[in-house]
């Protein structure tokens, strides 16, 4: 029995439909384990000089948080789910929405001074006349 032409050309049309509807459907499928970041750190010390963030995907479903350190040009990936990793991704959004640079989620605001510098502050603010010492001893 000798194969048709006009039976080959189906069978061959047929195997390329299935080959190609399954690559298609395949591409959007979930692997586990195919994350940027396997491992992540809740937090981080030292000057941040680059910040990288990846939303979810068909590959990981996380969001990805990569910073690179300026002292080293270490890459770090930083947990989303911590205070810091959801603050920096706050601010990546707040920046890609108004057209800022992101840049400006690196800077880390400082605490200036000590204990002592605070109760000197404090002590300023209160209006002259009014020490706590002074008002203690008058009604004395």
């Amino acid at each position: 029995m000798k194969p048709n032409l006009h039976v080959v050309c189906q069978f061959a049309f047929l195997s390329l439909y299935c080959i190609l509807t399954a690559v298609r459907e395949s591409e959007g499928v979930y692997v586990p384990g195919r994350c940027l970041c396997p491992q992540t750190q809740s937090g981080i010390r030292g000057q941040l000089k680059e910040l990288t963030i990846y939303p979810k995907s068909a590959t990981c479903s996380n969001v990805t948080v990569i910073v690179t350190l300026t002292r080293n040009n270490t890459a770090v990936c930083l947990d989303p789910k911590a205070p810091f990793g959801k603050q920096l991704i706050r601010c990546w959004n707040r920046a890609m929405k108004m057209g800022r640079d992101v840049k400006l989620c690196l800077k880390r605001r400082r605490r200036r001074g000590g204990r002592r510098q605070r109760q000197q502050q404090r002590q300023q603010q209160r209006p002259r006349g009014h020490n706590r010492r002074a008002l203690s001893s008058d009604s004395q």
